[in-house]
């Protein structure tokens, strides 16, 4: 989720809640307010009908109009409730409009100079509280989601504005390449913390390919200052072996030291490998066709494990690609075979299978189940080859970490390795 949507999204549920919650009281305090204000209305009147009663005692019937109306009758001092007025809603039939209409009540109760006591009430025409509140209700709902659409709208163009250094320095952090000089940050602001981010990550990144280079640098440095030393032992190793005055035991010893030294070699190649692909130095990519890389690589395993006897089976349903480093693609390929046929039993089998999204090496083998949890760890050896160096998993599994590839491992007689391309 974006920052300015995470922003919307926590800013508009409080609003919705404020404004939902202002509009329920808007709504109560209008009411309120026209049925206060009827209230005096209906006071006012009564103190007038009162003292024109009082004064005059033939104004004792009642009187209608067409907005208040009010009726006396005489009741006996028992129901006489002195200095006390009711208020209330009631509906009256008006003949003209031939329905029911609400009114508002006051019932009220006096005493004449002759002690007789007498009840009074006035009704008085008011709004039809049930259109009211439907007319309120719309009123409230345009005028609350035009201000929560103008609301967010400008908070939009606010934070999208305010926002917009940090999302040139995210276009320039995505943009930088481990290894190569990342271009100058023209990231203009008025705002003290974006400043003091431009600078701390503007250092950090400028630390960071500095030390970046320094690693490769060693690495590089570290692989050809063993590359040479072991190279000439070799060398001296096949003089040595030439010489006719060496026993057979002495030529045993001179190649299994010749074995070591080459496994050596190839553990260093390896670890090499292992270190640049950790630091993405193969940036190249290509769209890649890993049926016609299959088809490259199968027939020179074939023939190098052909003393075995494998039996290889081979089956394209779709044609699979997928955008990678060229290099890289064929180390994967590569190694996965070299797994099944290193790790294959004398007339076993190798499945291979691609699919428009997978591809599937199985294998037969003399071991078990393998242990998944350490399965793709470096110099993790799970059988007892003694050609393996323990590294080619680690590589497939580092080569396919970078790609985005997921791998799994499963066992139903067969070792299979599932590559899954995203």
């Amino acid at each position: 989720m974006k920052l300015i949507h995470y922003i919307f999204r926590n800013l508009s549920i409080p609003l919705l809640i404020i404004l939902t919650a202002w509009a329920c009281c808007f709504y109560f305090v209008i009411m309120h307010e026209i049925d206060d204000e009827t209230n005096d209305s209906l006071e006012n009147y009564k103190e007038i009908i009162i003292k024109s009663v009082l004064a005059d005692s033939t104004l004792l019937r009642d009187h209608v109009d067409i907005m208040t109306k009010y009726y006396i009758r005489e009741v006996p001092e028992s129901e006489a409730e002195l200095d006390k007025d009711e208020f209330f809603d009631s509906t009256t039939y008006i003949e003209i409009e031939m329905e029911y209409e609400p009114v508002r009540v006051l019932r009220t109760w006096f005493m004449t100079s002759d002690r007789k006591y007498y009840e009074l009430t006035i009704e008085t025409s008011t709004l039809e509280k049930e259109d009211m509140a439907e007319a309120i209700f719309w009123s409230i709902i345009i005028l609350y989601v035009s201000l929560l659409c103008c609301i967010l709208l400008v908070s939009h163009f606010v934070f999208k504005s305010s926002f917009r250094p940090l999302y040139t320095l995210v276009k320039w952090l995505k943009e930088y390449r481990p290894g190569k000089q990342p271009a100058p940050l023209v990231n203009e602001t008025k705002v003290e913390e974006f400043k003091i981010l431009n600078t701390a990550i503007q250092t950090a990144m400028e630390r960071n390919t500095e030390m970046y280079n320094q690693q490769k640098q060693f690495v590089e440095n570290a692989s050809h200052e063993l590359q040479t030393p072991l190279a000439i032992c070799m060398n001296k190793l096949e003089l040595l072996s030439e010489n006719p005055d060496c026993t057979e035991e002495q030529l045993s010893e001179i190649a299994g030291i010749n074995h070591t030294l080459r496994g050596i070699i190839k553990m260093n190649k390896s670890l090499l490998l292992l270190s640049r692909i950790d630091n993405k130095q193969f940036p190249d990519t290509s769209e890649i066709e890993f049926n016609k890389l299959i088809d490259r690589l199968l027939p020179d395993f074939k023939e190098m494990y052909e003393y075995k006897n494998i039996q290889v089976s081979y089956t394209e349903t779709c044609l699979l690609t997928y955008t990678m480093n060229e290099s890289l693609a064929t180390t994967l390929v590569s190694n996965l075979l070299k797994n099944a046929f290193i790790h294959n039993i004398e007339n076993g089998t190798i499945a291979i299978t691609i699919t428009s999204r997978t591809l599937t090496v199985a294998n037969s083998c003399d071991s078990p189940k393998l242990n998944e949890a350490t399965l793709f760890n470096r110099f993790e050896k799970q059988t007892h080859k003694k050609d393996s160096t323990g590294l080619g998993l680690a590589i497939i599994k580092s080569i396919a970490s970078i790609y985005g590839i997921n791998i799994k491992y499963e066992y139903n007689g067969l070792h299979q390795f599932i590559l899954t391309f995203k």
